[in-house]
Formats: C-alpha cells, structure tokens, sequence
C-alpha cells in the first residue's frame, strides 16, 4: 500500500517537472503568426461572452478595427513578450481598469525551488513614486540599506526611466476618460512592468541618483534560502527553561499581537498595517481624526471602525480625514460597514450586478487549472445551481446577480455626523470611489487632491476569471459584474473630481496639511 502511495506520488511530481519544462519552452519560442491569430480571436471571443459591458468606454465597431489591425500587423513569428506588448494596448482602449492581460513568466521547477528557494523579482523590496516625469524610490522594504527612500532612478539595463514610464503607460488604464490613474499606477507598478515587458532575468544595471551624486549597481532577484537542519554532530548549549509565569505572560502577548494585527490587517513583508487611525493634535485646533485605508482588504475591519469610532466618539470630535490614496480598492463588504458609520439615512449601497449569462458567476469554479477546484464545482453543481436560481434574476432580458448590498441598508445607531474630508489621488480606484461616489452623491464629504482612477458611475468587479491564451500563455484577467452605485454623473467616463484640487509634490504632504489649515480657519 505505502510503495503504491509513493508511487504516485512520484508520478504527480514527474508530471509537474515535466509540464513546467514544457510550458517554459513554449513561452520562450517564437510563435508564427497563424498561432497568434488564433490567440487574438479566443482573446477576443472570451470577451464577448464574459464581459458583462464590453463596449461602455470604445464601440463595438472601434474595437474590430483594433483588432483586425492587430491581426495583420503580426505577420511574421514574435515572442510572448512582444505579443503582450502589442496586445495590452488594444486590451487598455476598452479603458477598464479591471480588466487587463499579464505577459507569461518562466516557471520554477519543484527541484529548483527547493535547492534555491522560491524566486522574487529584483525589484520587489522597492515601492515607486513619481514626481513631474520623474521616478524615485518612496520606501525600501529590504535589508539594502543603501536604497533609501527619494533616490531617482535615471535608468534601467541603460534604458532612460522617462522612456519607459512613457511605454508602460500604453499598457494599462484606468476606467474610463480620466488621465490621473495611468501615470501613478505605471510608476507604483513600474517594476512589474518592467518584468512583464523583458526577459527574466537575475539582476538589473540601475543607474541612480541621490542628491547630486549619480550611481550605478545591481539590483538581484532575490531566492528564499531553505532551511536546513543541524548536523549531527553539532552541539547544542542547553538553554534554561523560561518559568511558567513566563510562558503565560508571553503567550498573551503574542495573542493580543495576533489580534492587533487582525484587526489593522498587517503586512508581514512591508511591516506595516492595512489601516491606521490616530488623532491629528495641535495647538492652533480641535482634534482631527484621520483614517488612512491602504486598501479594502485584509483583516478584521469590523473590529476596526467599531473600535475608530468609538474613540472619535469619546473624544467628541468633529472632523475626520479619510485618507483614500493610493488606495486601489477591495471589498465591498469593507466599503458597506465604513459607509454605515458616515450616514444617518437608509440607503442601497450598489445596485444589482449586471452579467453576460446567469451562470457567469461560476465560470472561475469551472474553468480553473485546479483539479480540486473543478472537482469541488462537479459536486457543488447541483448546489450551486439552486444557488445562482434565487441570487440570478434577468430585468429586460439581461441576468442581475443580487448582492445582500442591493437591499435598503441601515446606518450604524450612532453614526458619526461631524465634517468629513477624504483624500483621493489618481490611484483611488475600483472600492475606494464606489465609496467616495457615495459621500460625493450625498454631499457627505469635501474631496481634497486629483480625481480619482476609478469612476463615478461604476465598475466592471465583483468576481474575476482568468483566461489563459492557448498558445502564447498569455493571461488575461476579466471582470464578470458591473458594479453601481445607485447614483450617476453625466459625462459618464469620469472619476470623483475633488473639491478641492491639489497636485501632489515630493517634499510635503499639501493636501493634508490644507485641511488641517481649514479647520483651524473653521474654528
């Protein structure tokens, strides 16, 4: 019995060896033109059938001549890389955010990841930022510590960063007309674009700048070391055993950590939480409590905003700063429970999500590379389809998922009804403005800072697919549900423009510091 279980064992572990070989050869040769095509059209086909509103920013007949150009500009063999290059930009002229194509990688073998370690990108522990048509480093979250923050970056592998920011910025959008969005998502990400758009490889030459002194080094991909255990014949210094009184003080240490970390949602590789709440104290001025929210994702918010609240409660102040920068979205349930805390009134928090078909929702369970997942979906089918018949109704021949966020929603018994700033920039995107539509809408809140990535009247979200080009490799991420708000702004294409507008520099935090300067006049 224990040498079949090893057998196969074995035979699932050839297999993947021998399946990641293939795969890496595939997406390191050159494809001829006919294979291209073919990736094209079923690119193309999955979007007809998923996207539940294809044509809201570019007409059906703009996106065939897209397409058809595309087709006959390829007409000799390219490489993986190239095609992604040439095909992100007509997948970005859809102009939603959500949906976008991630050009394929090499693969690591399980023996390649056990005697090296599991491999990162050189770029990893570096954040970005951009100032003017500048990129500099905003946070170093490595060991190196001669990458501090503020240095530019003035080339890569020889390649100016202005030239490449310029060519990154084809390959991704944000929702609709904005042009806030592109520029800072392709400077945070401009590593991931940088690894997307060229060869896989162990370093890159960097040329930086730090004041007046300008540099060049390497930067590494970085691969875990594995740990191996203690010769046999190492010896080991017995260590005195802590008292049980020790163990006991430890352990609710650690339990109050664990439980800290849950609630603010804390990033163990940045070493930083999701959400922070403080009180801004000064004084010129009343209190300001300000809420920074990196993203919708993450921890225990619940306990967060009941615990945030309670404390602006106590302190009886009457100004909150929401902090929505750089914040690139989440959950809705996330969005919901904030917003219960800002309202006095009964509301609908989105309206039901339109799909293509009512079964749309589960495509990702059976479509997945996963033999668990697909197994799990075989079974649950007859489950899942009692499911989708009472969360799936069709309104004028179209199929609406219902969210529980569809129904009549109410406050918090005591919300908060103090002024309310909130901070958006280009990357408030996707959770981030379906909120601010809300507080917009309602006059809830003053905007301070640039419109927002994401628009003001909706979204492609809710629940992705990933499709992979059968030749190619390419995958290609696709949103199933339109996601509103129950509110809209004509001209439709446009983010949550703030009332307030302020560029933001390098040197000082002028937006913030604006409404600190508002209050103080307000008092």
């Amino acid at each position: 019995m224990i040498q079949k279980l090893v057998g196969c064992v074995l035979v699932v572990l050839l297999a993947g060896c021998s399946s990641v070989k293939k795969y890496n050869e595939q997406i390191g040769k050159l494809h001829n033109p006919e294979a291209i095509h073919e990736d094209i059209d079923y690119a193309y086909r999955k979007l007809q059938r998923l996207h539940p509103d294809l044509y809201w920013y570019i007409n059906k007949d703009s996106l065939d001549e897209k397409i058809n150009t595309l087709k006959a500009t390829i007409q000799d063999p390219i490489s993986g890389i190239e095609f992604y290059k040439q095909l992100a930009p007509v997948i970005a002229s859809i102009r939603q955010g959500h949906t976008a194509i991630y050009s394929p990688y090499k693969k690591q073998t399980k023996k390649d990841k056990k005697e090296n370690g599991k491999r990162s990108s050189p770029f990893k522990p570096l954040a970005f930022h951009k100032v003017g048509n500048k990129l500099y480093i905003k946070k170093n979250y490595g060991k190196d510590s001669t990458l501090v923050a503020g240095t530019e970056i003035l080339s890569v592998d020889n390649k100016a960063t202005s030239v490449l920011l310029s060519s990154f910025q084809k390959l991704h959008t944000g929702d609709g007309y904005n042009t806030t969005f592109i520029p800072r998502y392709a400077a945070k990400s401009f590593g991931s674009f940088y690894m997307k758009t060229h060869q896989q490889k162990d370093s890159v030459f960097v040329t930086l700048k730090t004041g007046d002194s300008v540099y060049s080094r390497y930067l590494y991909a970085k691969y875990s070391k594995v740990k191996t255990k203690l010769a046999k014949d190492t010896v080991s210094i017995p260590e005195k055993k802590p008292s049980r009184l020790y163990k006991k003080i430890a352990k609710q240490e650690n339990k109050e950590i664990r439980k800290r970390n849950r609630k603010y949602g804390f990033n163990k590789y940045k070493k930083e939480y999701n959400r922070n709440f403080k009180f801004i104290e000064s004084d010129n001025l009343s209190d300001i409590a300000y809420m920074k929210i990196r993203s919708f994702t993450k921890g225990n918010y619940e306990d967060f905003y009941e615990e945030s609240f309670s404390k602006i409660d106590s302190a009886r102040c009457t100004n909150l700063v929401i902090d929505l920068r750089g914040n690139l979205g989440g959950r809705l349930s996330e969005i919901d429970e904030l917003y219960s805390y800002l309202t006095d009134r009964e509301y609908v928090f989105i309206e039901n999500a339109k799909m293509t078909r009512r079964m749309s929702f589960l495509y990702p369970f059976f479509h997945t590379k996963s033999w668990i997942g697909k197994t799990g979906a075989v079974l649950l089918s007859p489950v899942l389809s009692v499911y989708q018949m009472f969360k799936v109704k069709k309104e004028k021949g179209d199929p609406y998922f219902k969210f529980k966020y569809s129904k009549l929603r109410k406050p918090k018994p005591k919300p908060y009804s103090g002024k309310i700033y909130v901070l958006i920039n280009g990357e408030s995107f996707s959770a981030s403005s379906i909120l601010s539509t809300h507080l917009k809408a309602t006059k809830r809140a003053t905007f301070v800072g640039e419109e927002t990535g994401g628009a003001y009247n909706g979204t492609i979200a809710g629940l992705f697919t990933i499709v992979e080009l059968p030749n190619s490799k390419i995958k290609m991420r696709v949103g199933l549900m339109k996601i509103n708000a129950p509110y809209t702004l004509e001209p439709d294409g446009f983010g949550i423009k703030p009332d307030v507008y302020i560029e933001a520099k390098k040197e000082k935090d002028q937006e913030l510091n604006w409404i600190i300067q508002d209050v103080i006049k307000s008092d």
